[in-house]
């Protein structure tokens, strides 16, 4: 517990997270910036007096969640590839045809519409901090608009609207892998070259708009732009994010171009030079060298995704004994719910293992390990450690609670519940959300 300046708020709750620990009873005081001044249990002689109290009633209150992977358009093509015809939409790379066809014929307002409600969606499921790594950047055809950044400024004002915190991976493409071209579907995500994409980036970054590096793949972007990219990243201190090893063919065409793995790649770009500063989505189809030279760095697994197009199961088991932190994303947003990521994740450590409990905390907890994925260390894959992910003093007021009150949670004893919501539950159990002290839901 801190003494700081009296608050404006005591928020009081049954149970809760604070400071990364289970809690009975906890309080939080906020003052009116929206910052946590004080912590607490209720009954305790610290709690403020003199600030308005807010009983939240019978509720869990856990820290925000952060997504740190979303493709928000992709919400337009929800339940859309389910159906087999002519074509055969049973692979990831057809499945990638429908999700291009989709893209090609979004428009600015229509950009920003679908990526509001999807922003929607997931401040409802609890999450207040996404990565929304980015890609269409122009007209059909790759022609700029006016203002080159005209769609990344449709994905601010979306979340600007929503009132979630946004960091904008500005993604990098420049051609359909080492032998092609960008084809006429992908011309709306690629930049003249490298250079014309740090400018946008300096655009984006000189309007106090939260911006990460993203080159899309090893296949997207040849080793030079990948080069130039990881040292004005270091340079600014900016988060790394890539799609890493999702499939076997990415892994194919890495080796025919590079005669090694894409991990080996970025690494020797420049890409692990710094602690936890690059973060490899998937990673699905990586060795254990791969995983060691990934060690220090994080993986944004994506499980429900990952399981809709067939990719395989993130070996998260393995990455964590490789010294890797692991963070959870939506990804295509056929699913916005990172409980269900969460449990996922875990779940599929216990097929792919044949065991049981393979993703618990130090101290042997299994709902506090999966939250921990799902907030801290997705906000310190984005660069957001200070801002985002724990509930504590000093900490914007992000949090989400859980109505125990729902009948999933009868008759569970108060030591298990954390345990119950995150290995069986889903965000349909969400009462509030606050980011940076704004009732949000």
């Amino acid at each position: 517990m801190s003494a700081a300046a009296e608050p404006s708020t005591v928020y009081r709750a049954a149970h809760g997270v604070v400071d990364g620990v289970w809690v009975d009873a906890p309080w939080l005081a906020v003052d009116a910036s929206g910052a946590v001044t004080r912590t607490g249990v209720v009954g305790d002689r610290s709690e403020p007096t003199d600030a308005v109290v807010r009983d939240l009633g019978p509720v869990m209150l856990l820290p925000g969640l952060v997504n740190a992977h979303s493709h928000a358009f992709q919400r337009a093509i929800r339940g859309a590839t389910h159906r087999r015809g002519a074509s055969d939409p049973s692979s990831f790379w057809s499945w990638r045809e429908a999700m291009y066809r989709c893209a090609d014929a979004l428009t600015p307002e229509s950009i920003y519409a679908i990526t509001r409600r999807a922003f929607g969606e997931m401040l409802r499921a609890g999450i207040t901090c996404v990565g929304e790594f980015h890609y269409i950047h122009h007209q059909p055809g790759g022609q700029p608009y006016d203002d080159a950044n005209a769609l990344s400024l449709q994905v601010v004002a979306a979340a600007r609207d929503v009132g979630i915190r946004l960091v904008l991976l500005e993604v990098l493409y420049l051609r359909a892998d080492h032998r092609t071209p960008a084809l006429p579907e992908q011309q709306r995500f690629c930049d003249a070259g490298v250079d014309a994409y740090l400018r946008r980036v300096d655009d984006l970054r000189s309007r106090g708009i939260q911006v990460g590096l993203a080159p899309h793949s090893v296949r997207a972007v040849p080793r030079p732009a990948l080069e130039a990219v990881a040292r004005y990243g270091h340079a600014h201190g900016l988060p790394l994010h890539t799609h890493l090893s999702e499939q076997p063919r990415e892994n194919e065409q890495c080796q025919a171009e590079h005669g090694r793995s894409p991990t080996a790649v970025f690494a020797e770009a420049g890409y692990c030079e710094r602690p936890a500063g690059f973060t490899a989505v998937h990673a699905v189809h990586t060795s254990a060298d791969d995983q060691r030279q990934l060690g220090g760095q994080h993986v944004c697994a994506c499980p429900t995704t990952e399981a809709d197009l067939g990719d395989g199961i993130v070996p998260a088991v393995d990455l964590r004994e490789a010294g890797v932190h692991v963070a959870l994303g939506s990804d295509s947003n056929a699913v916005i719910d990172l409980v269900q990521e969460a449990r996922l994740l875990e779940m599929g450590e216990r097929l792919r293992g044949q065991a049981r409990l393979r993703l618990n905390d130090e101290q042997g907890a299994l709902g506090l390990g999966l939250l921990r994925a799902a907030t801290e260390t997705g906000a310190w894959s984005l660069g957001q450690a200070d801002r985002s992910g724990r509930l504590g003093v000093g900490r914007p007021f992000d949090a989400f609670t859980v109505g125990l009150d729902d009948p999933f949670f009868h008759g569970i004893a108060p030591p298990h519940l954390l345990d119950a919501l995150m290995c069986a539950g889903t965000s349909a159990s969400v009462r509030h959300v606050f980011v940076g002290g704004v009732a949000r839901v």
